[in-house]
């Protein structure tokens, strides 16, 4: 077989790499990720939140590597807890700098969070550690979980 006729062969076309489907492979491998058990919130939600809740209240979590703690803003408006912030974008700028790769987000993020109970809204404490933020958030005392004593005759 000449070269000419492996252009030809479906067998050969399936193992080139082209460039200019990069992008299309990439959309493929996470439609494969979506469908084999996936998340569709993965894809695309920025910060990534854990909320863990026990009976005494609830811990949010979220990672937001490289956003000035100064500059989150936290809020809670009718049970959901709201995060806003900003990433910056550090990246060297100038017409002799390339970008060949851009993965990291940069710009405006907002996420908000349903809240799963009362909150004592004046005990909610925030603290940021190495790109993590975490929202303390105390179980208002009426939310709170009881035992009840069943009577016997």
């Amino acid at each position: 077989m000449n070269a000419k006729s492996n252009q030809l062969n479906p067998m050969y076309l399936r193992t080139q790499s082209w460039p200019a489907f990069a992008g299309l492979r990439e959309l493929q491998r996470e439609m494969n990720r979506l469908f084999d058990g996936g998340s569709i919130a993965s894809i695309d939600r920025f910060p990534l939140v854990n909320l863990l809740s026990g009976p005494d209240g609830a811990v949010v979590t979220a990672e937001v590597p490289g956003v000035n703690p100064d500059e989150i803003e936290i809020n809670l408006m009718k049970g959901v807890l709201t995060i806003k912030g900003t990433i910056k974008d550090d990246a060297p700028e100038g017409e002799n700098v390339v970008c060949h790769r851009r993965e990291r987000r940069n710009g405006e993020f907002v996420r908000s969070i349903a809240l799963p109970f009362e909150v004592e809204e004046d005990k909610i404490s925030a603290k940021y550690d190495k790109g993590v933020l975490a929202v303390t958030l105390p179980r208002a005392e009426k939310a709170k979980p009881r035992t009840i004593a069943v009577e016997t005759n």
